[in-house]
């Protein structure tokens, strides 16, 4: 079981490192579960489990930062970011 504190601290991690690689237009490229996972855990420094970050996915429990000129409504943008990190995951 993991700590409101550690899982807070999880979300501002995940939260930095996707907003790096959506910024670098290159978060597309980590398209399978090992992918992603390598690049999460090597970024984050932390011995992430899939099962982990796919539950905070699954839950929409990730933020997303999103453009400001952006049409889609945040709650949207979040849970169709979430879902779609969700089906990566799942990806082998």
């Amino acid at each position: 079981m993991t700590s409101k504190t550690e899982q807070d601290k999880t979300l501002r991690q995940l939260t930095a490192i996707f907003h790096i690689h959506l910024e670098l237009t290159d978060l597309h490229t980590y398209n399978t579960e090992e992918k992603m996972m390598k690049m999460l855990r090597n970024e984050s420094k932390e011995d992430w489990k899939t099962d982990y970050i796919l539950n905070l996915a699954e839950n929409n429990k990730i933020e997303w930062i999103r453009g400001i000129d952006d049409p889609q409504p945040p709650d949207e943008y979040k849970k169709s970011m979430n879902q779609a990190l969700t089906n990566i995951l799942c990806k082998k």
